[in-house]
């Protein structure tokens, strides 16, 4: 990034001064704080790391893993799982604890999956 200082018409920019006021520029956005990223949705799965319909103690690690977002106010979840070492695409599911829950009907899970 290209600092240009144009100096005022009656005065004289002096070099000292122009290396002053380019190292309080780099200063300035060396320091700067960095910008965060956005918090995941929780209603959306980001497996392995983000699964927050899995229980306590639950992971989407090993064979036949999975991972799940909240559930949504139909009771309805997205779900996402695991074969091998391959993630599957995300499904929209009805959770009943076994493991093969059936798929929601359209516009289960908030309609995000249509």
């Amino acid at each position: 990034m290209a600092v240009v200082l144009v100096p005022l018409p009656h005065e004289k920019a002096s070099p000292m001064k122009k290396l002053i006021v380019a190292a309080a520029v780099l200063a300035a956005i060396t320091l700067a704080p960095p910008a965060q990223a956005d918090q995941f949705d929780p209603y959306i799965p980001n497996p392995p790391i983000w699964c927050p319909g899995n229980g306590p103690g639950l992971s989407g690690s090993g064979y036949g893993g999975y991972c799940e977002g909240k559930t949504f106010p139909d009771g309805t979840r997205l779900n996402v799982f695991r074969l091998g070492m391959f993630w599957q695409p995300i499904r929209c599911i009805i959770p009943d604890g076994s493991m093969n829950p059936p798929l929601a009907p359209p516009g289960g899970c908030g309609g995000l999956l249509g």
